[in-house]
């Protein structure tokens, strides 16, 4: 739990004590301690929009963003709303 609240995020905790994301998560939620999303950047969003009408799927930005597939979407959301 400490590595989690000096900024490291789940993945790696996970990786680092071999531990399933379930339990970690189930610890942090024990102790009451809120979740961070890793959020795209400006530049990083502009890329997935552009990324995404093209070959590339929401798994796959995600994965290589290093970001959660629901970050693509509001991302993708967004820049739809503001170009319409």
């Amino acid at each position: 739990m400490d590595d989690y609240l000096a900024e490291a995020g789940v993945n790696e905790s996970v990786e680092r004590y071999s531990a399933h994301g379930a339990t970690l998560s189930a610890h942090l939620s024990r102790h009451r301690v809120s979740r961070r999303r890793p959020e795209l950047g400006v530049g990083e969003a502009a890329e997935s929009v552009k990324l995404y009408p093209g070959s590339a799927s929401m798994p796959t930005i995600a994965q290589s963003t290093g970001v959660d597939r629901k970050a693509i979407r509001r991302a993708l959301v967004e820049a739809s709303s503001t170009s319409a």
